[in-house]
Formats: structure tokens, C-alpha cells, sequence
């Protein structure tokens, strides 16, 4: 009889279906916007968030229970954008008491930094309200390093009489005393960029920093220089920091897209969209690249005629991009479709079946590369939200007309 009562346990345990509590919090989720507002889709469904609001930059805590948003009330002469952060357990949104832009999540717990101006923020979540610390000031673009303790932080170049200063890269330190419960704030100069920075033929005037991402191992630090405001539309250069080495190797030129830079998801891998020039008069020159940094070497995949505009790792041996013929200038529309980029072998895999006129883009793999979302532009610009199986197999859309999108564990 005891025998029995085991089996049926084992039974129990094995077979018995799960919750739908438990298959919802499996199904890949998102963050959107569309027409003033802000929304979750949560696998199954669309949910309001914020309505009535211009919504600028937003992103997911590293555990998916916050997201941070800029937000403008519509029509606004705000300078800054305010802050809100949204709490998915309760479904609520609370409003940061200071503006400010650029909120970005600590890797590691719920704690995101932001800049005010150019005085560097960390707001720490652990009460139920939000405690603001002023770090520093001076800071023209940041980031988390690798562990979320510290932050790495950017000073851009400025103009004097006898010409530009150097752009320059700091790591600050901070704790909070607990005696006085007081800031306990340390910065250190890491590397000073020189100016003009160059990379065989091309040479850039270094002026500002941003679009940081770290490797998996946290010992390379990529990121884009970048010189004037008119300038930077046409070309920057993408750039990688050995932190232990204390090395600044510049890799090519770039356009200002922070997804065009990625590492891959556990090697030492640098994966971009390299090429000089705006989009606007034509999608020409943008190379899918990989580079490992040192040794330093760099391999193109995109094929003579083509031009590749989003990408992303499915693995450390595969690159899901979106690629299309090249266009001459701005009368011909650009249209992709998605591509499978094996690093082993010669030649990509078309995996999406784009119907005429129609492009896809912007492609996300999800759910350790099992799954594949992406971006489905039609022949009247909406733009919808289509996933599929990693080979594209099943596809099917499932949120219509949205503006940007962002992934839970993107």
C-alpha cells in the first residue's frame, strides 16, 4: 500500500498540468507604446499602463516586476521629462519628485540610475518610497559596470579658446555611510580619449561618449565616440575599453543606434552594424560585423548589394539580422526580411517569408533563442508585432499598430 501512495504522488507531480498562473509568468512579455501611452503585453494580452502621455525611454528591471519610463505631458515645453516607475505586481505608476532623462536599471537589483541635468542619479527601491541620491555632476552619458556596484560615467569634450578638450571616462564609487547615513560618493578617472580618433582611413574629432554595453565577462567595455551633434548623424566610431589592460581600441564607424551594438551572450564576441552615413538618402553600408579585441579581429557577414539594419544574438554562434537589398536614395523604400547568421558557415538562411511590400525588422530573440519576436512594418507604415519559432516556423502576429517595443530580458 505505501508503494502505491508513492506512485500516485510521483503521478501527481509529473503529470498534473500546469497552473494558468504559472504558464502566463512563462510567456515572453513586452513593454510598447502606441498613439500617447504606454502598454504591457504579457504574453496573452494587451494592458494599458500610462495613457495620455509622450513616452520616451523605458526599460525593464533585471526581474521583470519594474519598468521605468520617461514621460512628457502631451503638447509639454518641459526641459526634462518626468520619470514614472511602474510596479507590475500592483499594477500601479509612481512619479519620481525630481525630472530628469536616460533612467537605466542596475543589472543586478532594483536600484536604476539617471541624470538631472548633468548631475548622476541612483534611485533605490528597497522602501515603498523611492529614495533619490545625487551622485555627481559634470556627466554626459553613463553606465552600470558589470557587477552593479559602481557606474561608469562620461564627461564630454568642450570648446576653448585654443580648441576642443578631451572626452574622458570616470568610474564613480558610492555607498551610503551608515553611521550618518550620509553619501559616500568616489570618483576615479579611467581613460581620457584621444582627439581626433582614428581607425585606418577614418578619423573622427572625439567630443562625446554613449551607447555603452559591457561583454558577459565585464572585462570589455564597448561604446560609441562621438564629435559634434551635426557630425555624429553621418559617422562616430565604435570603440571598446579593456578595463584590465587599460587599452582603448577604436573598431570602425558607426551610426547612433544603441542596438546596433551587442555582445554576444557569453563569449568575448562584439557583434555591430558598422558603416558611415545617414539613412535618409538610402540604406546603404551597414555591415553586420563581429570582432573579438585581442586579439583584434574583425569579420563581415553582409553580402555584396545588401545592407543589414538590426540584429541579435540567438546564441554565441548565431546572429538573427534583418537585411535588404540596398536602396540609392530616399525615393526607393527600404524593405527586409529576417535572415539566420550561422558563424561557422558561409552563406545566411532566410527564415522569414516577407509578404510583397511588407518589411520585417528589429528581431529579438527570446526564451534562451527558442523563441523569436520581431517588428512587421505594412504597405501603410503601422507597425506590428509578430514571434515565431527560432527557424520562423509558426509565425503569427500577436499586438498590432505599436510605435517602440522592449522585451522583458532583452
Amino acid at each position: 500500500m505505501r508503494y502505491l501512495w508513492i506512485f500516485l504522488l510521483v503521478f501527481t507531480f509529473v503529470f498534473t498540468p500546469y497552473s494558468s498562473h504559472a504558464l502566463a509568468n512563462d510567456q515572453p512579455k513586452a513593454a510598447f507604446t502606441r498613439y500617447h501611452s504606454l502598454w504591457l503585453f504579457d504574453g496573452k494580452e494587451e494592458l494599458p499602463i500610462h495613457e495620455n502621455i509622450d513616452v520616451g525611454k523605458f526599460s525593464w528591471s533585471f526581474d521583470g516586476k519594474w519598468l521605468v519610463y520617461e514621460g512628457r505631458q502631451i503638447d509639454s515645453n518641459q526641459e526634462e521629462p518626468e520619470i514614472w516607475l511602474y510596479n507590475t505586481a500592483t499594477k500601479s505608476s509612481t512619479k519620481l519628485k525630481i525630472a530628469g532623462h536616460d533612467p537605466l536599471w542596475n543589472p543586478n537589483d532594483h536600484s536604476f540610475a539617471f541624470l538631472t541635468g548633468s548631475i548622476l542619479c541612483v534611485v533605490e527601491l528597497s522602501s515603498d518610497t523611492p529614495i533619490i541620491h545625487q551622485l555627481t555632476g559634470g556627466v554626459s552619458n553613463f553606465t552600470w559596470d558589470g557587477n552593479g556596484v559602481n557606474l561608469i560615467a562620461s564627461a564630454s569634450a568642450a570648446l576653448f579658446p585654443d580648441g576642443w578638450s578631451h572626452p574622458r571616462l570616470y568610474e564613480v564609487h558610492w555607498g551610503i555611510e551608515k553611521e550618518e547615513h550620509e553619501m559616500d560618493v568616489k570618483v576615479t578617472p579611467l581613460h581620457t580619449i584621444g582627439s581626433p580618433l582614428k581607425y585606418e582611413d577614418t578619423s573622427i574629432l572625439a567630443v562625446d561618449v554613449e551607447n555603452f554595453s559591457w561583454s558577459d565577462d565585464g572585462k570589455s567595455l564597448a561604446m560609441v565616440v562621438a564629435p559634434t551633434a551635426s557630425w555624429s548623424a553621418d559617422s562616430n566610431m565604435l570603440s571598446v575599453y579593456v578595463k584590465e589592460n587599460k587599452l582603448f581600441i577604436p573598431l570602425g564607424e558607426i551610426l547612433l543606434d544603441p542596438n546596433w551594438i551587442k555582445w554576444a551572450p557569453t563569449k568575448p564576441l562584439l557583434a555591430s552594424i558598422q558603416g558611415a552615413g545617414r539613412m535618409t538618402g538610402g540604406v546603404k553600408n551597414k555591415t553586420l560585423t563581429t570582432s573579438t579585441i585581442i586579439p583584434n579581429y574583425k569579420k563581415t557577414h553582409t553580402p555584396k548589394g545588401f545592407a543589414d539594419v538590426d540584429f541579435d544574438w540567438v546564441d554565441d554562434e548565431r546572429i538573427v539580422v534583418a537585411r535588404g537589398k540596398e536602396t540609392k536614395d530616399s525615393t526607393e523604400k527600404f524593405k527586409s526580411s529576417l535572415y539566420l547568421v550561422d558563424l561557422k558557415e558561409k552563406e545566411a538562411l532566410k527564415i522569414s517569408e516577407t509578404p510583397e511590400g511588407l518589411s520585417d525588422s528589429e528581431p529579438v530573440a527570446l526564451k534562451a533563442g527558442s523563441l523569436l519576436a520581431w517588428v512587421r512594418e505594412d504597405t501603410d507604415g503601422r507597425r506590428h508585432i509578430w514571434m515565431s519559432n527560432a527557424d520562423g516556423s509558426e509565425g503569427r502576429m500577436v499586438v498590432e499598430n505599436v510605435f517602440e517595443v522592449i522585451w522583458f530580458g532583452e
